[in-house]
């Protein structure tokens, strides 16, 4: 029987222990913190609970398909709740937009603000329906992890089908002509913060699931989900260690032979399952020699010069913010470029779950707020930047007024989570959880590989759910590398 060691307990390490032990693995997960699950967190301060990570999903068939995989029903696992308005967005004049799944819904909306948008949105949708599914060729089948497999045919041809001389503001004016509407699907189909005209529009292929797809709302919170696919692994054998930190990887002849627990505990292993953030941010994993290969492939010419603030806020009252609300910048191209200038933006956009809305059950003191804003990554520890935090709360309290929303004589728990807390937290390089920003064309294709070409057993899992579709593509990711392994595992048995 093949073991494999599945380093991290993310949502792709639990997808892939689930597909492969239902094949007949031996499997082993080992988390360093205390719970499954990575970024879904859930911290009770005193009378308020909040939840961090992925607030909603999309494509729940995609996960439900999991479950029937392993041979179960994901009703005995999970409550789902299909969100078809999902996110409530208002901007600083007055008006609000809400992101809906319902297409008629969508184009009546749009026919209030932006009678050019209504007519051509079916067109809009097909068209990014389109790059969608291009897209996903290109991150499943076809990984592109260097330059040069950027002008190799297939991947070539399929690049040029992804409007690769185009900018996305350049794309979205071909459907729209609100500027509102305009700068709202730019903003969500960015990973990270970027002018709409220095990003590729292929990056509207990220809108397609939030658009069209199913997009729900979990019962009891989104850290159902991890802690789902725990159960169901658990039921098929997986065995899973929690406060165990692997601190090397044993290689012979290029080949996974096995892991090491802290100092003294060595486990035999066939193939090993590690996120690169977790191989990157390593001098011991692996040899010298091996990393320093390894992580030329994980490099893209980016700058990670993004870092995100983070306010909890609980309340004492419940307020009429949705689950998922955007109170949205008048003047987007400005808070980009004084985040990317190392400002504060003056204007921010701002992002806020209220699991509240939905489930005031859960919630009997009232709202548990999470705010996040997008903030300039500067020097973590300097005495001017943790000032600029400390003020910057303030600053944000009363941007929530201008909205609508006068919510200060109804705090009573608060806490701050700045760009060194999320980095100390979730091991987030400097405290940016959408990671490196491409800034050329070709960058922004380039995608870590899932499996090492140098060291054979040795896989990837995907680390980012930050974004909306982030959670999607981890799930994806799982199912891609039990897939891989099994096909290898098949092919060569006596390895």
């Amino acid at each position: 029987m093949k073991k494999v060691s599945i380093i991290g307990a993310g949502l792709s390490g639990l997808t892939a222990s689930i597909l492969l032990a239902k094949e007949g693995f031996e499997v082993t997960i080992y988390e360093k913190s205390k719970k499954v699950g990575g970024n879904f967190t859930a911290l009770q301060f005193e009378d308020h609970l909040f939840e961090f990570g992925p607030t909603f999903f999309t494509i729940p068939e995609l996960l439900e398909s999991i479950f029937l995989m392993a041979g179960k029903n994901i009703e005995n696992y999970l409550d789902l709740e299909i969100l078809t308005h999902h996110t409530h967005v208002y901007f600083e004049n007055g008006d609000n937009f809400c992101l809906s799944t319902n297409v008629e819904e969508m184009i009546e909306q749009l026919k209030k603000v932006d009678a050019t948008g209504a007519e051509n949105y079916h067109d809009f949708l097909a068209e990014i329906k389109r790059l969608y599914f291009e897209v996903n060729e290109l991150s499943m089948n076809l990984q592109i992890t260097n330059w040069s497999k950027l002008v190799k045919i297939p991947i070539r041809n399929l690049i040029l089908k992804l409007r690769p001389f185009q900018s996305l503001d350049h794309f979205l004016r071909k459907y729209f002509e609100n500027e509102q509407i305009i700068q709202l699907l730019a903003k969500y189909a960015n990973r990270g913060e970027m002018l709409a005209r220095s990003t590729p529009a292929f990056f509207a292929a990220f809108l397609y699931p939030i658009l069209t797809a199913d997009v729900f709302y979990v019962k009891g919170g989104t850290r159902e989900i991890p802690c789902a696919l725990k159960k169901l692994a658990i039921e098929l054998g997986v065995k899973i260690y929690t406060e165990k930190e692997i601190t090397k990887i044993h290689l012979k002849n290029n080949q996974v032979e096995g892991i090491q627990i802290n100092e003294n505990l060595s486990i035999e292993s066939d193939y090993v399952l590690i996120s690169s953030a977790q191989l990157l941010n390593s001098d011991t994993l692996l040899s010298n020699f091996t990393v320093v290969n390894e992580r030329e492939k994980f490099i893209v010419t980016g700058e990670n010069n993004l870092s995100q603030f983070v306010l909890l806020l609980g309340l004492d009252r419940y307020t009429n913010l949705k689950t998922h609300t955007v109170l949205f910048s008048s003047d987007v191209e400005r808070e980009v470029e004084q985040i990317l200038n190392g400002e504060f933006a003056e204007n921010p956009t701002i992002y806020i779950y209220n699991p509240a809305f939905q489930e005031p059950e859960r919630f009997k003191s009232g709202d548990c707020l999470v705010l996040m804003v997008s903030i300039p990554t500067n020097d973590l520890y300097s005495t001017s930047y943790r000032a600029s935090i400390a003020s910057y709360r303030h600053h944000l309290v009363s941007e929530l007024k201008k909205y609508g929303f006068d919510l200060e004589e109804s705090i009573v728990e608060e806490k701050v989570w700045t760009s060194k807390d999320l980095k100390n937290r979730f091991n987030s390089t400097k405290g940016g959880i959408h990671g490196a920003i491409s800034k050329t064309f070709a960058a922004a294709y380039i995608r870590p590989p899932v499996k090492s070409d140098e060291i054979k057993g040795l896989y990837f899992t995907l680390v980012d759910t930050s974004h909306p579709a982030g959670s999607t593509e981890a799930l994806k990711n799982g199912i891609h590398l039990a897939t891989s392994i099994i096909e290898e595992a098949r092919e060569n048995p006596l390895i």
